[in-house]
């Protein structure tokens, strides 16, 4: 590529987290593939980390076991004279072959001195080449090209020697179908498959990384795969809310912004000469608009420990810890606080009436606690990803700055709103311990256990999960009509625990900007509405516009793990969804007469006796 033209793309901050995170293979300027650079390269233009660090995240951190600084990825806008203003993230072309579209015809990377908006043409056949789509990847987390030369002439019979700056290569396909390369060098008639082809050689650690290749132990494996595979790339992040004390900490205080203004900070306590050190209190002072008293006693705070006076972050279980903040009402809430809650419980259960539905009476009654979260903030971590994962754990995460040496991780703040509710301990206790509703459950466990489906959260199969699950998918669609958020706009949060007397939902939106969302949930949460939410989540459960056929279905979606649900009923986009839309069965909700699984809400009614007058 030409000097000085860079070419720049947007891409949000929460996509950094995941699918166009570091190591991830993405479609950038001129419709070329790219791969993202890690996060040594995240340096401004006097070679510091550009990114800044997420404070009073330390509760977080803890609960996530993540012993390193957590920080925002850099970011920057580009100016109407085409200039850059802040600090990119360098990504590389990847792969940097590319083939001709007529022939077939391998060329290693042809924009070497070209622009890449340029059409570049075979010099055998005139057609225009196209950036080849097949990369390398190793269960160690290598990525490179393909080695086309390596693979063509595997077991040949001649001594046919590699040339980077002859074409000679070719891709085709032979008379069954199936890809090959294959030699066209006078005398050589070499070709391979090399679809999903197995070798033991990787030519680069990381294409980006210009060292020697790797050296493979001997149950290491790399596969030829198409760059959008999803064995290439697979993301690891964690997420956490900020909740009390944290979330409690004053963002608009003096030795909040001092504290957060970590050069000024240093700067102030390298000085040691009393007056110069006045004089630069005096400075911050000016521009923070305060006295000078203030900004000495904001100092004297962060010394003594700010905001961790005497460490009093405890961290116990994150989702319990989380389950308990919910339940806990807020005192003297303040506007800039990062979890506030209104507690809606009581306001709920008066809505029981004889003159409703034996079923709305039976849905308030199952309800337990009912909050609504006016403001949330959620922290996401990416701590690193994987590539051709193995079935036998013969894999490894590779750390976002390749090496593992690095004191912090890209991480984003994201902050919005949802509504948490809780289910009735005694019902669901009862409900969960009858023996036709276990045996169901057992067996999405046992087939969980012996699939080869990987999810990055672990999770417990039992009926109280099911339940729980298919539950939140249900309002999620439901949400979808009612509040007019796009489903893939929604997360949920499953608060599941026999053991600890957890079973509770979070359905919630956040975005990157710090105002947050638009109060389509929040209007949703309120109790007349959740109740008409309710209503519609457990109506749409005891019908499937592919019944009988959904619900009598043995096993659905990947390894069978769902039952009574598909895309018709409780299937949601899946950036909504922690547990990659499996386990979820509507049976858990409508019931089954014949296998002895009662409806839930007919339960309710029989555990309470109740009849219409």
């Amino acid at each position: 590529m030409k000097k000085n033209k860079h070419k720049y793309t947007p891409v949000r901050f929460s996509h950094l987290m995941s699918y166009a995170g570091v190591g991830a293979i993405v479609r950038g300027a001129e419709d070329k593939l790219m791969v993202v650079t890690d996060i040594r390269y995240w340096t401004d233009k006097q070679g510091q980390i550009a990114a800044e660090v997420i404070p009073y995240v330390k509760r977080v951190s803890m609960a996530l076991d993540i012993n390193k600084e957590l920080r925002m990825p850099p970011y920057a806008k580009e100016t109407e004279y085409g200039t850059l203003d802040g600090s990119y993230l360098p990504a590389v072309l990847f792969p940097q072959w590319a083939k001709c579209q007529k022939c077939g015809l391998l060329y290693n990377n042809p924009w070497r001195e070209k622009n890449l908006e340029e059409k570049i043409y075979c010099q055998k056949c005139g057609g225009v080449l196209e950036q080849v789509t097949w990369c390398a990847v190793s269960n160690k987390g290598h990525l490179s090209d393909v080695p086309w030369h390596y693979i063509c002439h595997q077991n040949a019979e001649t001594d046919c020697r590699v040339d980077y700056e002859t074409s000679y290569l070719k891709l085709d396909t032979d008379i069954n179908g199936k890809k090959i390369v294959k030699c066209t060098k006078p005398g050589c008639k070499s070709q391979n498959y090399y679809e999903n082809a197995k070798i033991h050689i990787i030519d680069a650690i990381q294409p980006w990384i210009k060292e020697k290749a790797p050296q493979l132990g001997q149950d290491d494996v790399v596969e030829i795969l198409e760059v959008n595979d999803p064995s290439v790339y697979l993301p690891e992040r964690v997420n956490a809310l900020v909740i009390p004390p944290e979330s409690r900490i004053s963002k608009t205080s003096i030795v909040d912004r001092l504290y957060n203004d970590s050069k000024l900070l240093r700067e102030i306590d390298r000085i040691k000469i009393p007056l110069r050190k006045k004089g630069k209190i005096k400075e911050a002072a000016t521009k923070f608009r305060c006295s000078v008293e203030e900004i000495e006693s904001a100092i004297a705070e962060i010394k003594a420990g700010y905001p961790y006076f005497e460490d009093n972050i405890t961290v116990g279980e994150l989702m319990e810890d989380e389950y308990k903040a919910f339940l806990t009402p807020l005192d003297d809430v303040r506007d800039d606080e990062d979890f506030v809650t209104i507690h809606k419980s009581e306001e709920f259960h008066v809505l029981y009436s004889d003159k409703n539905t034996l079923e709305l009476n039976s849905i308030i009654k199952i309800i337990d606690r009912t909050i609504i979260a006016t403001r949330l903030r959620e922290i996401q971590v990416f701590k690193g990803f994987y590539r051709a994962k193995q079935d036998d754990g013969n894999d490894v995460l590779v750390p976002p700055d390749i090496v593992g040496e690095s004191s912090w991780l890209p991480a984003v703040e994201l902050f919005g709103e949802g509504l948490f509710f809780t289910l009735d301990e005694e019902i669901v206790s009862k409900w969960e311990n009858i023996d036709a509703i276990r045996k169901r459950a057992d067996e999405v466990a046992k087939r969980y256990e012996k699939s080869d489906v990987n999810l990055n959260t672990d999770v417990i199969i039992s009926p109280r999960f099911l339940l729980l699950h298919t539950l939140s998918h249900l309002l999620i669609r439901e949400l979808e009509s009612t509040a007019g958020y796009p489903a893939a706009s929604l997360k949920e949060r499953i608060y599941c625990s026999k053991d600890k007397k957890m079973a509770g939902i979070l359905i919630y939106t956040t975005v990157a900007d710090i105002v947050g969302s638009l109060g389509g949930i929040i209007e949703s949460a309120e109790p007349k509405n959740f109740l008409t939410l309710l209503d519609g989540a457990f109506k749409h459960a005891q019908w499937c516009s592919l019944d009988p056929v959904c619900t009598e279905h043995e096993g659905q979606g990947p390894g069978w793990l769902n039952r009574a649900a598909c895309h018709a009923c409780c299937l949601i986009p899946e950036p909504s969804c922690n547990y990659g839309n499996v386990f979820l069965d509507r049976v858990f909700i409508k019931g089954h007469e014949e296998q002895g699984i009662p409806n839930l809400l007919g339960f309710v009614k029989e555990l309470y006796g109740e009849k219409k007058v």
